[in-house]
This record gives structure tokens, C-alpha cells and sequence, in this order.
């Protein structure tokens, strides 16, 4: 009887690891099943709250592609915006705010917000612009490089750039993120970050959202779309 006894507790003993083990591989497993099925703007909330306030950008505009019209996604927009201390471009987005939800919660917010920035300084400058059969265009610099120039579109949802230019400026997406374009041949999805200064003949915007796309046939002086 006390040979079987200790077998038996023995086993009880031994199994518990195996038992650990398992429970820890479920939990690792289904945390990774959580980070997957996690969309953009989950992921800009956990940069944000990082402090990772250019990749929270690129994930929060990311995703008002999928609710253009949810005021909390375009707030998030504006935050990560004024933690980078680009005031210009906060408030631009908190008037979106006022537009697309001007009875929600976020555009009483909204309103505050831009009563403690003010109105940022407007100024107005002259771009020289160069015509080449139908398309106009203008020379412009990324990071404070130049890098060409860019034709003028103003249908573009976003601003982009050549593939050789962000590898020459080592610009490169940072967080997988991407975003829907539509072109001559059907919609794609195309990189998209977030450069420091895009400088177009001496007008300059800061915390810019670029999408890293090749245009086709196009010279190797021609940057991008603007």
C-alpha cells in the first residue's frame, strides 16, 4: 500500500508543471489571437498612450478610412497632432470634428480645444508653379531635402511619394500601416508615414501623412503626387 500511495502522490506532483505549462501556452496564444484581431485604431490608442505620438498618428488616420465619420477617431487625429506640437494641424482637425459630429460630445471638446489654441497665424505665400503639358507642378523638399517636384492634384487624398525617394531619405513604414488608394488601376493598398516637413517653394507643413507609391511612367525628377 505505501509504494502505491507514493506513486500516486508522485504523480500529482509531477503533473502540476505540465499542467502550468499548458495554461501558460492557452494564455500566450490567446493574447496573440487579441493582438491580431486588434484593428488600427486600438493599436494608435496603445501608442498613444505609449507616448508614441507620430506612429499613433499614422494608425489613428488609418482609421477614419473605415468610420470617416466617427468623431472620437478624428480627436484622436487632433491629440496626436498638438502632443506633436503641431497646432496648425490640431485645429484644422478639431473643425473636422465640428463637421462631421457637430452634436456629439467630442465637439464640445472640440470647441475648447481651439479656444485654448486660438487661431493659428494664417500667412500667405506665392508658389511658383511649372506647367508640362496638362499637369502643373511644383518643386518641393521632404525633411528639409529636395527631392524634385510634385504634380499638383487635387482630387489626392493624401500626398505621396516615389519609392526611390523615401529609400533615399530613409523614410519607412514604421508600423505595417496602410491605406486605400484609388488608381488608374483599381484600388490598392499603399504604405503610408509620417514625414517631419514637407516644404513646397517655401510653404511648409509639419507631421505631414505620406503614402509611398510609384507613379507610373513618370521622370525621376517627379517626387510625387501633391
Amino acid at each position: 500500500m505505501a509504494p502505491e500511495g507514493k506513486l500516486k502522490r508522485t504523480c500529482r506532483v509531477t503533473s502540476w508543471p505540465g499542467r502550468f505549462t499548458v495554461g501558460v501556452i492557452f494564455l500566450v496564444l490567446t493574447f496573440s489571437v487579441h493582438a491580431a484581431q486588434a484593428g488600427p485604431f486600438d493599436e494608435g490608442v496603445n501608442f498613444f498612450e505609449g507616448g508614441h505620438y507620430r506612429w499613433a498618428l499614422e494608425k489613428f488616420i488609418q482609421s477614419t478610412e473605415q468610420a470617416p465619420r466617427d468623431p472620437q477617431r478624428w480627436w484622436y487625429v487632433a491629440e496626436s497632432y498638438r502632443m506633436l506640437g503641431d497646432a496648425a494641424a490640431a485645429a484644422h482637425v478639431y473643425r473636422q470634428i465640428l463637421h462631421v459630429a457637430p452634436a456629439s460630445s467630442f465637439a464640445v471638446s472640440a470647441r475648447q480645444a481651439l479656444e485654448a489654441l486660438g487661431e493659428p497665424g494664417a500667412s500667405t505665400i506665392q508658389v511658383p508653379i511649372q506647367r508640362r503639358g496638362g499637369s502643373a507642378m511644383v518643386p518641393g523638399r521632404i525633411n528639409g531635402e529636395p527631392v524634385g517636384v510634385f504634380i499638383l492634384d487635387t482630387g489626392a487624398s493624401y500626398t505621396s511619394i516615389s519609392e526611390t525617394v523615401a529609400n533615399r531619405l530613409g523614410i519607412s513604414p514604421t508600423g505595417g500601416t496602410n491605406v486605400r488608394l484609388t488608381t488608374a488601376n483599381g484600388v490598392i493598398q499603399a504604405p503610408l508615414v509620417v514625414v517631419d516637413e514637407v516644404d513646397v517653394g517655401g510653404a511648409i507643413a509639419r507631421h505631414v501623412p505620406v503614402v509611398v507609391h510609384d507613379l507610373p511612367g513618370m521622370p525621376s525628377n517627379v517626387a510625387g503626387l501633391l
